[in-house]
């Protein structure tokens, strides 16, 4: 039988996922290749912070922002938050294996 806990903290050596802005961890460390999670989590990172890239600069354009309807300018918002939030647990993901 499956438990769950909450912790403020994520265990060294688990693999972690995001569903929406929430983030879960699985202890994983003696069933897991470190070295390819990482390199997945890396992989990750880079997609995630090139995406960012791309939403800060439609919304650091000054046309687009006043052109688009405001919906559209809060999609890409909500977007750029949203992948702030995945970069920063991918960070805290790849720093838990790298320990």
């Amino acid at each position: 039988m499956s438990s769950f806990t909450s912790v403020s903290e994520k265990q060294a050596g688990a693999a972690g996922f995001m569903v929406g802005t929430t983030e879960y961890s699985v202890p994983l460390a003696e069933k897991m290749d470190v070295e390819v999670e990482l390199q997945k989590l890396k992989a990750e990172l880079n997609y995630t912070e090139g995406f960012l890239l791309s939403v800060s600069r439609k919304l650091g354009n000054e046309r687009f922002v006043q052109n688009a309807k405001p919906e559209i300018v809060e999609n890409e918002r909500r977007k750029q938050a949203d992948a702030e939030s995945k970069i920063a647990s991918l960070k805290e993901n790849i720093a838990a294996l790298e320990k």
